[in-house]
């Protein structure tokens, strides 16, 4: 092949062809001569994207992204259809066939709703466990002992509405001990290990699955790297990547971002059974014989992961899914309810219920859909194993409608101000429809919830929110403990008074959920703020 490819760009090529003749004189002499001419090539032209290609996007109706292929460089053609051709173009049509019809008539009011049923239910809201309780946490402790818990976190996000794009997880918090929650997780898996070997004898390992975004990947990463996992091994941790779909019009047309490139948006939390099925995790969970798993989002700070109560619960129930719960602080809470619609277990969003239905109440007073959605989940593996088989047929897309950046019939790119497309996206509770049995965790919000979504500006679900409970918290791990506290003239404090000023940090290497802190409060009580815990 002669021709020669520079900088994307086709140019002639040569090649030299050399000839020699021979003639004799009348005297009988040989003359020897020899000549050379340069032959020049014509460089084809580029070849065309394949035709089962376009037949396949015309038969969809996308072959509109190719509109800019005469344009294009030889690499940038390869590149689209690089893009393009990974793309199943049949498949996307049903997901925005079915995901749009669902949207434009949504049968939330029409729905037979049901609350979850009392005897579904395992509160743990009380400041002294139950005895269910400590009989959900023996049994969560020895299973995490013998090597049967996983953890799986969901970290594709990026921290843009906290005024950062790194990954949520590496957001500072502001905190001395564990400045991201990306550390804080990774110690108080550490300590929980160590509570498994104290309750089993057995060294024992909890796996953490984390599941990233392209936004997210490399810095994930390389962050977890720079800083050695903090302390886990890294054999046990498993990072691996949610998929990217094309991002479409209104009317189901991909879009192009470039003249060589679609636009494309993760799949949703929900988008982690496919990303699961293709990464092989379920065969690495069970070559390490992992019976439980716990699945939440890398945004609430004070996540108890693998929860051994949580654990426990599940495994005592004899359930196959889990949710934790916290109770709806009032009917108009923005929050997602766990109930049963149409007889089949799902977390229900508040736009699609009523403000009567909201507002229902039980004989005692309590909202009758009060269970509120925290994106706390735990399942066995054979029903994560059943949900990557069947959420593919079982689940519908839900379509977010969002600005995003195309080019136009001119090939100049555009920032819209408003909506313009639509994201096709799945939640990760869709395959709540396909358990056979959930039992609910009630939980206090204020031990295990405090999500960091906002910039400070909001007041809420802000950096200084998960500081302020977090302090809380731990100031409560200290009192329930014995302790007490005292001001810098030794005068002492009522705990009841105590604000966001009063810094109380321990670290998870320490106390995983306030446990083992007694000694420390015999040593060092009354204390005086700041408080910082260290192992």
């Amino acid at each position: 092949d002669l021709t020669k490819i520079i900088g994307g760009k086709h140019i002639m090529a040569t090649s030299v062809e050399n000839t020699s003749s021979m003639t004799i004189s009348p005297d009988g002499s040989v003359k020897r001569s020899s000549s050379t001419r340069t032959i020049h090539h014509p460089a084809p032209e580029p070849q065309s994207p394949s035709d089962a290609l376009v037949a396949r996007l015309r038969s969809a109706g996308q072959d509109h992204v190719l509109s800019f292929w005469a344009e294009l460089s030889v690499a940038d053609r390869a590149a689209l259809e690089d893009d393009v051709s990974a793309v199943d173009v049949e498949a996307l049509d049903r997901w925005y066939t079915a995901a749009t019809r669902y949207s434009d008539s949504p049968d939330g009011s029409k729905a037979k709703l049901e609350p979850i049923p009392h005897d579904a239910i395992v509160t743990n809201t009380s400041v002294e466990p139950t005895a269910t309780v400590l009989k959900c946490q023996e049994i969560g402790l020895q299973k995490v002992g013998e090597g049967k818990v996983a953890a799986m976190l969901m970290a594709g996000g990026q921290g843009t509405r906290l005024g950062s794009n790194k990954p949520k997880g590496m957001f500072p918090l502001g905190l001395e001990l564990d400045p991201t929650l990306f550390q804080l997780q990774a110690h108080r898996l550490r300590r929980l290990t160590e509570l498994g070997k104290a309750a089993t004898g057995k060294e024992c390992r909890v796996p953490w699955y984390i599941m990233t975004s392209g936004a997210t990947q490399k810095e994930t990463v390389a962050f977890l790297e720079a800083n050695k996992y903090f302390g886990l091994d890294s054999a046990d941790v498993f990072i691996f990547e949610q998929n990217l779909i094309p991002c479409l019009t209104t009317k189901g047309k991909m879009i192009l971002k470039s003249k060589h490139a679609l636009a494309r948006a993760p799949d949703g939390n929900g988008g982690l059974y496919r990303a699961v099925r293709e990464a092989g995790v379920l065969a690495d969970m069970e070559k390490r014989g992992v019976e439980y798993v716990h699945i939440y989002g890398v945004d609430n700070a004070l996540v108890q992961i693998a929860d051994p109560i949580f654990v426990g619960t599940v495994a005592h129930t004899n359930a196959d899914v889990g949710n934790k719960s916290c109770l709806k602080s009032s009917p108009n809470e923005k929050v997602g309810v766990i109930c049963i619609k149409n007889g089949k277990y799902q977390v229900v969003e508040y736009s699609e219920m009523d403000e009567a239905t909201c507002a229902l109440r039980r004989e005692d007073g309590q909202l009758l859909f009060a269970a509120g959605n925290i994106c706390n989940h735990l399942y066995t593996t054979q029903f994560l194993r059943k949900a990557c088989e069947m959420e593919e047929k079982s689940c519908v897309h839900h379509v977010a409608h969002k600005k995003i950046p195309f080019v136009d019939p001119s090939g100049t790119l555009v920032q819209p101000k408003e909506p313009n497309g639509i994201k096709l996206e799945k939640f990760v509770f869709d395959v709540f429809v396909l358990a056979e049995k959930l039992t609910v965790l009630e939980v206090s919000r204020g031990e295990e919830f405090s999500p960091l979504k906002n910039a400070s500006a909001a007041g809420s679900d802000c950096v200084e929110t998960v500081r302020k409970m977090m302090y809380a918290r731990n100031r409560r791990y200290l009192a329930a403990a014995g302790a007490t506290f005292v001001d810098a003239t030794g005068s002492a404090l009522d705990p009841a008074t105590l604000t966001e000023e009063h810094v109380c940090e321990i670290s998870p290497l320490v106390s995983y959920a306030g446990e083992g802190l007694e000694n420390i409060v015999k040593t060092q009580s009354p204390f005086t703020f700041p408080i910082y815990i260290r192992p």
